[in-house]
C-alpha cells in the first residue's frame, strides 16, 4: 500500500475519532442514536476523570481523550518511515500507551499511600481513644502523614467539615480520589460511620481492625517487591539491551542490517515481527514481576 494513501487513511480516522470524543455533534439518525452517543461520551468523560484524580494529574478529561486519538496517529506516521506494518504496530502502541501510563501513575500512588495508611490509622484510633471528634482525627493524621497528597486530602476533609458540608458526602467526594485500597476501605469506614451517626470512638474501633489488616498488606508487598526486584532489573535490561544494539548497528554499520530495513522481508514481515516480540515480552515482564500483596 501506497505509504501516502495510508498516511491520509490514518489521519482522517485519528480527526474522525478525535471529533467524536470531543465534540460529538447532532445526529441525524434520530434522539436514540444521539442519546447513545451522548451516554458513550458521558462514560468515557467520567471513567477518565476517575483515573486522572487517582492519578494526581490536573489534566482535563476531554484532553486525555484527545491525546489518545492524537498518540496513535503520531507513532503511525513516524512508523510509516521504516514500513506500513511497523505504522499499525505504532497505531496500537499509541492506543495503548496512555492508559499504561496512567495505570503506571495509579500504582506508584497506591503504593505511596499504601505506606501511609498504617501510620495514619494508628493516629486516627489514638485520638479516638483520647476522645477526639471527627475532624480531631481528620488533623491526627494530617499531622503524621508524610505524602503530600494523603496529607492534603485529611486536610480537605477537615476544611469541608468545618464548612457544615455534610461529612458523609464530604468524605465520599474525597474517597474518590484514592488509589490505596487500605485508605478506601478507611474511607468507606468513615463514610457508613458518619451517615449511620456513630461517634468517633466506634469509627476508631473499625480503624484499629483496618490498621492491622494494612500493617500485615505492606509487610507482604514489601517482601515481594524484595524478591521481585532482580526479576524486574533483568527484563529492564533486557528491554533495553535489544533495541539499543539495532539502533547502534543502524547507525555504525547500516549495511550488516540491510536486510531488515531494505528488502520487503525485512521490512513487512522481520522488523514488524520484532517490534511485537518486544512489546510481548516488555509487557509478559512487567506482569510475571509485578508481585503485590
Amino acid at each position: 500500500m501506497d505509504t501516502v494513501l495510508l498516511s491520509a487513511i490514518l489521519a482522517g480516522v485519528a480527526v474522525f475519532f478525535g471529533l467524536m470524543a470531543i465534540f460529538p455533534g447532532p445526529s441525524t439518525d434520530g434522539p436514540r442514536v444521539a442519546e447513545r452517543i451522548r451516554a458513550w461520551r458521558s462514560r468515557r468523560v467520567a471513567a477518565a476523570a476517575e483515573v486522572l484524580a487517582q492519578a494526581r494529574l490536573e489534566l482535563s478529561p476531554r484532553t486525555l481523550l484527545g491525546l489518545s486519538v492524537v498518540g496513535p496517529l503520531v507513532l503511525g506516521l513516524l512508523g510509516l518511515l521504516l514500513s506500513p506494518l511497523v505504522a499499525a504496530v505504532g497505531v496500537g502502541l499509541g492506543l495503548l500507551l496512555p492508559g499504561a501510563y496512567l495505570r503506571y501513575l495509579v500504582g506508584a500512588e497506591a503504593r505511596a499511600a499504601d505506606d501511609e495508611a498504617p501510620r495514619v490509622l494508628r493516629a486516627m484510633v489514638n485520638r479516638a481513644a483520647a476522645g477526639g471528634t471527627y475532624p480531631d482525627l481528620f488533623t491526627a493524621a494530617s499531622e503524621v502523614a508524610r505524602h503530600r497528597w494523603v496529607r492534603a486530602d485529611f486536610d480537605e476533609a477537615t476544611a469541608r467539615y468545618y464548612a457544615n458540608e455534610p461529612l458523609g458526602e464530604a468524605l465520599l467526594v474525597v474517597r474518590g480520589r484514592q488509589a490505596s485500597r487500605n485508605l478506601r476501605l478507611m474511607y468507606d469506614a468513615l463514610i457508613v460511620a458518619a451517615r449511620t451517626q456513630q461517634p468517633a470512638s466506634a469509627a476508631g474501633e473499625v480503624l484499629a481492625s483496618l490498621g492491622e489488616a494494612a500493617r500485615a498488606n505492606r509487610a507482604i508487598a514489601r517482601q515481594a517487591a524484595a524478591e521481585s526486584k532482580g526479576l524486574r532489573l533483568q527484563a529492564a535490561i533486557l528491554a533495553i539491551v535489544i533495541p539499543a544494539m539495532f539502533l547502534y548497528l543502524l547507525a555504525v554499520n547500516p549495511e550488516l542490517i540491510a536486510p531488515i530495513t531494505s528488502t520487503a522481508l525485512g521490512q513487512y514481515i522481520l522488523l514488524p515481527a520484532a517490534v511485537l516480540l518486544e512489546v510481548a515480552g516488555i509487557v509478559l515482564s512487567w506482569r510475571v514481576t509485578r508481585l503485590e500483596a
